[in-house]
């Protein structure tokens, strides 16, 4: 084992974060190849979790840690978004029981999860690949330990949860998050609102928010936003709306 990459590999480790994955492809993006990934392993500076990933000695591997590896090492756009979102790093859900318990997680569709990820995490998330909204608004990030990840803002997320109804969040539960939307940024969802694809989503947004009569509601330029034509059956067996052209159920029947 040469003395240079021993030094090199222990400035890695110093300053790599604690808690956080370290992955095989990143360490031999930095010219630690595989049979000195391995060597370092079998002397007990590396810790393997599964093919591919690492853990620092004494470190523990958290969710959060692992989409640290994602974002910073294999340069995704996967965040935790949605309903999961909301829940997590906004207070919202908290007192809301909702169907699905699994992290959402969102990314571009191109992007996939490393087997790594999928063997570690991959009973108890759920990764939704779209394009309905850019990759590169709507992300904030925050404080985990002693590093940072991108996560949804809340508003991002709302839109998110959304784009889920009715096959994974109900169209009620999502009316009773929405009813606690109290403060909220309305030149975010704004913009949002405009940049996003979804017909589905945006006009099922400002359905919930007009009949939640959140003040915010009335600083949105609906007439910037394009809500498409046609009918949009959220509900099978609704009713039509004939504002928002959706057929939806009575989501104020919990």
């Amino acid at each position: 084992m040469g003395t240079e990459k021993e030094t090199n590999l222990k400035t890695l480790l110093s300053k790599n974060p604690k808690n956080v994955i370290i992955t095989s492809k990143y360490l031999t993006s930095l010219g630690i190849s595989h049979d000195l990934q391995k060597r370092y392993e079998k002397n007990g500076w590396l810790k393997r979790l599964s093919q591919g990933a690492y853990i620092t000695l004494g470190d523990s591997a958290s969710l959060d840690g692992a989409i640290y590896a994602l974002q910073k090492q294999l340069n995704l756009s996967i965040h935790i978004g949605g309903i999961s979102a909301l829940n997590n790093y906004y207070g919202i859900t908290h007192n809301i029981s909702y169907s699905d318990k699994n992290t959402q997680l969102f990314g571009f569709r191109s992007e996939k999860l490393p087997k790594w990820f999928k063997t570690l995490y991959g009973i108890n998330t759920q990764l939704n690949c779209t394009t309905f909204l850019p990759k590169d608004i709507g992300l904030v990030e925050i404080q985990t330990g002693d590093f940072k990840i991108k996560v949804s803002t809340l508003e991002r997320a709302v839109l998110e949860m959304l784009y889920l109804v009715p096959e994974k969040i109900m169209p009620n539960e999502a009316y009773q998050i929405i009813e606690l939307l109290i403060t909220v940024k309305p030149k975010e969802f704004q913009l949002l609102l405009e940049k996003c694809s979804s017909v589905k989503v945006k006009r099922l947004f400002l359905y919930l928010a007009e009949l939640s009569d959140h003040s915010w509601f009335k600083r949105l330029d609906l007439s910037k936003i394009d809500l498409g034509k046609g009918v949009r059956e959220i509900t099978k067996g609704g009713k039509h709306n004939s504002k928002y052209n959706i057929i939806i159920g009575n989501v104020k029947n919990i």
